[in-house]
């Protein structure tokens, strides 16, 4: 394992339409450099892959996106990242719409 604090050390490829990471993600002056940035995931998979960088993704992504090519080693120490709920503006499942309104937050 990992401790995040570490990969300021390593060049990192970024997804910059998808993907959370990102160098300012590190304290100013201790931050890894950008190798590359990719447009979309499967850019940013190959990225890493071909050993540009590393990259940084959640648990889920190891668990469904095996790669020959790609070791995922655990993390400790990673800054949490927000994450947000998407539904439909009109239409949306029931049970979507129920979640979101006990959730407390109104539409905006």
């Amino acid at each position: 394992m990992l401790d995040w604090a570490e990969l300021a050390e390593l060049p990192l490829v970024v997804n910059t339409v998808t993907g959370t990471t990102r160098p300012e993600l590190w304290p100013a002056g201790r931050r890894p450099r950008l190798a590359c940035t990719a447009g979309n995931f499967d850019e940013w998979l190959e990225a890493v892959a071909a050993g540009h960088g590393v990259g940084v993704a959640p648990e889920g992504v190891a668990e469904r996106h095996p790669h020959p090519q790609i070791r995922y080693v655990r993390l400790k120490n990673a800054p949490p990242v927000p994450v947000h709920l998407a539904l439909p503006a009109r239409d949306a499942d029931p049970l979507a719409e129920r979640f979101f309104t006990l959730g407390g937050r109104h539409r905006g």
